[in-house]
């Protein structure tokens, strides 16, 4: 890994996310780009416009805050940091995509909520509508992680569906940056499809410490997270599955089902 993006919104729950990628960019010499998208809104009133902040100085306040939170990570964690400032005007979506193009970043790190957990719950977050979004893999910091650095991994696989190599060997990069074992995962009835793609799965992962188990079950978000705790395991990765617009309204994926768990942080790989 290169380059680091940790995007936020100011949030207390964003805080244990700013952490977390301040400490995998150290354990992979890598840059670290905090980033932080604000949308300016002209008043209608006239009188009001008078009274308002500007453009200028919502950036310029934003800027400020940034340079508090780097000026508290490097005194955490080390003054060789390597940490750069992006503030950018628009609509979060948008602009953090095109930040995530610009800086050709290997990572990005979100909290999985902002202030409002329990609404995130229910209507999505920022960084679950990310996933869908960007073809850079995503971290999601649920707010009361206890991380210091990734060593057992969970990997989730739905042999259903045609197997993602490219998506998968970005796993197996980031997980040999995290130095991290992993132990594979597929909920499905125990079949010889599922072992020979399990092999496959394997090969891949041969310079990687690893386990593989097929656990029989329908329900993926209550098995990954029992199999995940279980084991002690300090992340789950998975590969979400490419919807359209309509299918993305009407049904919520795995990944962001688990998103909203309370201590495992989650690795989007797409």
């Amino acid at each position: 890994m290169k380059t680091i993006v940790f995007a936020t919104d100011f949030s207390k729950g964003s805080r244990k996310a700013a952490l977390t990628a301040a400490q995998i960019a150290i354990k992979a010499k890598a840059k670290l780009v905090i980033f932080h998208a604000f949308r300016y809104i002209l008043p209608y009133e006239s009188e009001l416009s008078e009274v308002s902040i500007t453009s200028k100085e919502l950036q310029k306040h934003s800027l400020f805050v940034m340079k508090r939170l780097k000026t508290r990570l490097l005194k955490k964690f080390s003054e060789k940091l390597d940490i750069e400032l992006q503030v950018k005007e628009g609509l979060v979506i948008d602009v953090l995509k095109q930040m995530l193009e610009e800086s050709q970043a290997d990572l990005l790190v979100m909290g999985s909520v902002g202030d409002a957990p329990v609404g995130a719950k229910y209507f999505g977050s920022i960084a679950t509508a990310m996933i869908h979004q960007t073809k850079t893999p995503i971290l999601l910091v649920p707010p009361k992680t206890k991380y210091s650095f990734f060593s057992n991994a969970v990997l989730g696989l739905d042999f259903f569906y045609e197997l993602n190599t490219q998506s998968l060997q970005k796993a197996v990069s980031l997980l040999r940056d995290f130095d991290a074992a992993v132990n594979i995962i597929t909920i499905a009835e125990e079949s010889a499809e599922a072992k020979a793609n399990g092999l496959k799965v394997r090969e891949m992962l041969k310079n990687v410490p690893h386990t593989f188990s097929v656990i029989e079950g329908d329900n993926f978000k209550k098995l990954a997270l029992k199999f995940a705790k279980d084991n002690h395991a300090d992340l789950i990765i998975t590969f979400p599955k490419k919807h359209n617009f309509f299918e993305r309204i009407f049904t919520e994926s795995n990944t962001e089902r688990l998103a909203f768990n309370d201590e495992i942080p989650i690795l989007a790989v797409v």
